[in-house]
C-alpha cells in the first residue's frame, strides 16, 4: 500500500493559456470598437459578448465590467497589443531617446504621437463621454490624464539632457505645453473631423514643440509624410 499521500499540482497548458490570451484580446477589441462606434452607455455587456462571439459570463471573467473594459481598451490601444512590454520598451518608442539633438528627439516624439493618438483618439472620445456620467469612469479617467501629464513631465528632461529650454521658459510650464500638445483630442480634431492628413498633423506638431520648447527656428520637419506614419497606417 502506498502510503504517500497525493500531491495536488496546478496544471497550465500553454494552448489553454493562448486561447485565454486570444479570448481577452477579442473581447477587448470587440469592446473597444463598439465604444467608438456607439458611445460608452449605448453599448452593453450583451452586444460586447455578441461582437466578441463569447457568452456575457465570458466577458467579465475575460477582463471585468463595462469601466474596466473601457479602461483595458485603452492600454491596449496605447501600445497596440495586449502584449506585457512597456511603451518606453518598445522600439518605436526607444527611436526617441536615441535621438542625440533636441530637435530629433522632439521630431521623433512627433512620430510616437502619431503612431499612438491614430490608435487612441477614438476610444478617448468615448473615455472623455462617459467620465461624466460614471464615477469609475471619472476616476479612470482623471488618471489617465495624470499620466499624460506625468510623461510630459519626462519628455521635457529628455529635452533638458540635452540642453536648455527656451529663455523665461521653465521646465513645468513646457510640461504644461507638452501635455496640451500630447492629447489625442488634437489628433481627432484636426485629422479626424477636419481632415487633416497624418503628415500635416505630424509637421505641425514636430514645429509647434520646437518653437514653443526652444530657441531659434524650428527645422526636422519632413513634409513627405514619415515611416512611423506608415507603420501607423498598417497597425
Amino acid at each position: 500500500m502506498n502510503s504517500r499521500r497525493a500531491v495536488k499540482r496546478d496544471y497550465s497548458s500553454p494552448l489553454r493559456d493562448a486561447q485565454a490570451q486570444a479570448t481577452r484580446l477579442n473581447v477587448i477589441t470587440a469592446a473597444g470598437r463598439l465604444f467608438v462606434d456607439n458611445g460608452y452607455g449605448a453599448t452593453s455587456i450583451e452586444a460586447i459578448a455578441q461582437a466578441a462571439g463569447v457568452g456575457r459570463a465570458t466577458v467579465f471573467t475575460s477582463v471585468g465590467g463595462k469601466p474596466a473594459l473601457l479602461r483595458t481598451a485603452y492600454d491596449v490601444a496605447i501600445v497596440g497589443d495586449d502584449e506585457p512590454v512597456p511603451l518606453p520598451q518598445r522600439p518605436w518608442a526607444r527611436r526617441v531617446l536615441e535621438a542625440t539633438t533636441q530637435r530629433e528627439r522632439i521630431d521623433r516624439y512627433a512620430d510616437v504621437l502619431v503612431l499612438v493618438n491614430s490608435r487612441v483618439a477614438g476610444i478617448c472620445e468615448a473615455f472623455r463621454g462617459a467620465a461624466s456620467s460614471d464615477l469609475d469612469v471619472r476616476a479612470s479617467w482623471e488618471s489617465i490624464r495624470s499620466e499624460r501629464r506625468g510623461g510630459a513631465a519626462n519628455f521635457v528632461r529628455f529635452i533638458t539632457d540635452l540642453g536648455d529650454l527656451r529663455p523665461g521658459l521653465d521646465a513645468e510650464h513646457a510640461a504644461d505645453i507638452v501635455w496640451l500638445l500630447n492629447d489625442p483630442a488634437l489628433y481627432h480634431q484636426l485629422v479626424v473631423e477636419r481632415g487633416w492628413s497624418e503628415a500635416h498633423y505630424r509637421d505641425w506638431l514636430s514645429e509647434t514643440m520646437q518653437a514653443q520648447l526652444l530657441s531659434g527656428r524650428p527645422r526636422g520637419a519632413r513634409r513627405e509624410g514619415s515611416t512611423i506614419r506608415t507603420r501607423a497606417q498598417s497597425t
